[in-house]
């Protein structure tokens, strides 16, 4: 019995590492040329494979165990699924796509987290080779892209998927490495090629990720003391000040015109001024699925933006609707207040966790775990990461690393018995 699991396991250690160079290859790095291309099913189609790989291991064993929290997660999501049916938020075919990108990153944490996978060492280093293929790169790329835009546009699409990009590539290599002072400062140079993107985000999750991986090297920083203290409130002070253009162009002068009025706003920060009309009107569960700044709402397009005198807005009209999904908390406001308060539930759940291991001496896995959910934190700031193709597999990431956590500490309570 005990040859059958390890053999069910090595089954899942192989396929979740093709899945992984995968996914690495086509679905972050060349993901946008080969969109181009007519494609864009590449973080679908890795998804499915890590749920047959979830399935598998589920079946092959006895217990048909199910983690709660997934079950928490899908009946949530079920649940909203019918609310908007119910209600009518948009047509069945669009409330049937968004219920499948909105859940699509939170499938892939928890059938990775599942399934628990392992890389071999042997593993790691073709990773390890194939990140430093990824770097160069999209080194050359963001150099060519500072002076032609259309290499860029060629190529990631975007200068924030680049920077994105880079944070996938220097997250998996800090994972797949030994945790050594080397291996930091690698990470730290794979994670700055993101700079060449120019995003001030980027600049200020790269401020928060140094700081943990070269602060944050044992149990004791993590009590409270003056000095962590100020160590938070500087790090908070310093991500503030380098990316404080574009919060101040985004919430201040690009939010509102001089009059301060709704006409005056810009496409994203429309969005989040109307999130708030949306989550009063529609309390306690919010407007539906496909009813509000989502891919889905505008391709099949809501009549919550007619209603709101959003239509007219540029990149919000229904001939160019660009912009509507361009950021993500506004989305929330289609699970209402129920679902804003459930999704920062969750994130707070895998930091206060990743905390606690990190005060157990697990250094490297919560470090990263906490850079993941920062990552999230800021990304859904002003684009829908989460539900794209590099967010699928940074939550891919999350998976893995909390996977790593819970191996560590049942192994650690074994021993300590």
């Amino acid at each position: 019995m005990q040859h059958i699991t390890v053999t069910r396991q090595a089954f899942i250690n192989r396929h979740f590492f093709n899945l992984t160079l995968f996914a690495l290859i086509f679905g972050v790095i060349f993901y946008d040329m080969i969109d181009k291309l007519g494609f864009s099913y590449t973080d679908e189609l890795c998804a499915l494979f890590a749920l047959f790989l979830f399935g598998y291991k589920l079946v092959a064993s006895a217990a048909w165990q199910f983690n709660r929290a997934f079950l928490i997660t899908l009946s949530v999501f079920i649940f909203y699924l019918v609310y908007s049916f119910v209600i009518r938020s948009n047509t069945p075919g669009a409330i049937l796509t968004d219920f499948v990108i909105q859940l699509k990153p939170y499938l892939s944490f928890f059938c990775v987290y599942a399934i628990r996978p392992v890389f071999s060492d042997s593993q790691k280093k073709i990773i390890r080779q194939l990140i430093a293929l990824c770097s160069v790169y999209v080194l050359l790329v963001g150099v060519a892209g500072i002076v032609n835009d259309d290499i860029m546009e060629f190529t990631f699409g975007h200068q924030s998927r680049l920077a994105t990009a880079s944070s996938v590539l220097a997250i998996l290599y800090l994972y797949c490495s030994d945790y050594t002072k080397t291996d930091r400062y690698l990470f730290a140079v794979i994670l700055a090629l993101g700079l060449l993107s120019t995003r001030s985000k980027h600049y200020g999750y790269f401020v928060v990720c140094i700081l943990l991986v070269f602060y944050m090297n044992r149990p004791s920083k993590m009590k409270f003391s003056f000095r962590n203290v100020f160590f938070f409130v500087a790090a908070l002070g310093l991500t503030a000040l380098v990316a404080w253009n574009k919060i101040y162009f985004y919430f201040v002068t690009g939010g509102f015109g001089a009059g301060r009025s709704a006409d005056d706003l810009y496409a994203r920060m429309a969005l989040y001024y109307f999130s708030t009309l949306v989550l009063r009107d529609f309390f306690p569960f919010g407007s539906g699925f496909a009813s509000y700044a989502t891919y889905a709402s505008g391709e099949s397009y809501s009549s919550i933006y007619g209603k709101y005198n959003m239509s007219s807005m540029y990149g919000l009209t229904k001939s160019s609707h660009d912009f509507i999904a361009d950021t993500y908390y506004p989305a929330l406001a289609q699970f209402g207040y129920a679902g804003v308060i459930l999704f920062f539930f969750f994130w707070i759940r895998l930091l206060k966790k990743a905390v606690r291991m990190f005060s157990k001496g697990f250094i490297r896995e919560s470090v990263m775990a906490i850079m993941i959910v920062v990552f999230f934190l800021i990304e859904c700031t002003s684009d829908a990461t989460l539900t794209h193709n590099r967010g699928m597999f940074m939550m891919m990431m999350a998976g893995l690393v909390f996977a790593d956590l819970k191996n560590k500490d049942t192994h650690e309570s074994t021993v300590s018995q």
